[in-house]
């Protein structure tokens, strides 16, 4: 069955979608060193792991979530660290995708899914297949975590083929729709038919930045929108339910996607903004400033940058660095020479130090 989704182009999509090409051209524009864009590569994959697994109810922080991905499996591993553990190999997948330009297709979504939910070890398929019919008696529906309240109640399981089919055809041949707008429909149409069993909210985030990625809107591998939408979920879920009925067939079929779009393009446009002004504040700093630095020198960066006030002890540098008081004071001479500290007091017995005037406008996330 073709698909063929209803929405307004309002002027407030016009709005941002101005201010999303806006700040695209900004990044795109900004040419990082090789080592601070790779750096911005992986934390943006590490951000889009935990805040799309914490969106399902995954309990791992951000920290736990990057330690688990950048250590090798074992037995130990909880179900929660497997599943974020998928998510990053999800994330991999695409960037492979992206490089063969490979088309979506059912079997690509397939794939995805398979990657997303596998469990356990032991061979296992290329690809998952549909959820099929329940037991008799047994409705299939989707619950609210706490309450157990039912919320959403999908098509039937023998509608599934169809749904999909009209969707991987529209995705297919609809060119002319705004990128941002596409993946936003494409977002909405998968979850609300819910093929799979579990999983659907994922594999429904990673084809959307699949969409964005194939066109050039993933702002050079930086990008992470679920971070946005972790801040404030009962706003992400309200605008996925838009004030519908429960069941899919009584008014989920063929809604007015307008409230979504609106709600996807603006956090979009959000997280573009972010990272037009860290990607503004890297470009600037890379010319003649961190490029110059030694590795050292980011730590000691990333140390005053911890602390309120930005202020440096020569005893914390000595603990930090695991050097003497008299070791760091020769580095703290050759720091305030470049420019990277400067005294905190005006006093002749300097004991503080600050960052320096060339430095002050960098944050933590800019070199961590």
């Amino acid at each position: 069955m073709a698909y063929q989704p209803r929405y307004d182009f309002t002027n407030e999509l016009v709005n941002l979608l101005s201010k999303i090409e806006y700040f695209r051209g900004l990044v795109t524009s900004k040419t990082l060193p090789l080592h601070i864009s790779e750096k911005l590569k992986e934390r943006a994959k590490i951000k889009s792991t935990h805040y799309s697994t914490f969106i399902e109810g995954n309990p791992l922080t951000l920290h736990e979530v990057e330690e688990v991905v950048n250590r090798r499996p074992d037995q130990s591993d909880s179900y929660h660290m497997q599943e974020v553990r998928n998510y990053w190999r999800a994330l991999s997948f695409l960037n492979k995708a992206k490089l063969k330009k490979l088309p979506v297709t059912e079997e690509f979504i397939k794939k995805l899914h398979r990657i997303i939910e596998v469990r356990g070890p032991g061979r296992r398929g290329k690809m998952s297949e549909y959820r099929g019919a329940t037991p008799p008696g047994v409705l299939f529906c989707v619950r609210d975590n706490t309450t157990g309240a039912v919320e959403y109640i999908p098509p039937y399981w023998e509608d599934i083929p169809g749904l999909m089919k009209g969707l991987v055809g529209w995705i297919k041949r609809e060119e002319t729709l705004p990128v941002p707008i596409k993946a936003a429909i494409a977002a909405y149409q998968l979850v609300t038919i819910h093929p799979f069993d579990d999983g659907n909210g994922r594999v429904a985030r990673a084809l959307a930045l699949y969409i964005l990625m194939l066109h050039g809107y993933d702002l050079n591998g930086y990008f992470t929108v679920e971070e946005n939408y972790a801040k404030d979920l009962q706003t992400y879920y309200n605008s996925l339910q838009m004030g519908l009925p429960v069941s899919y067939y009584e008014g989920r079929n063929t809604p007015n996607l307008t409230p979504w779009i609106t709600f996807f393009l603006t956090t979009m446009a959000e997280a573009f903004e972010d990272i037009a002004q860290s990607a503004i504040r890297l470009h600037e700093a890379s010319e003649g400033k961190l490029l110059e630095l030694s590795k050292k020198e980011i730590e000691l960066l990333q140390l005053a940058l911890r602390f309120e006030g930005r202020l440096l002890s020569l005893e914390l540098m000595a603990e930090w660095f695991l050097v003497s008081k008299r070791t760091i004071q020769e580095w703290v001479k050759d720091w305030v020479e470049i420019g990277l500290l400067e005294p905190a007091t005006g006093t002749k017995r300097v004991t503080s130090y600050k960052i320096g005037e060339r430095y002050k406008d960098l944050r933590l996330s800019d070199i961590s």
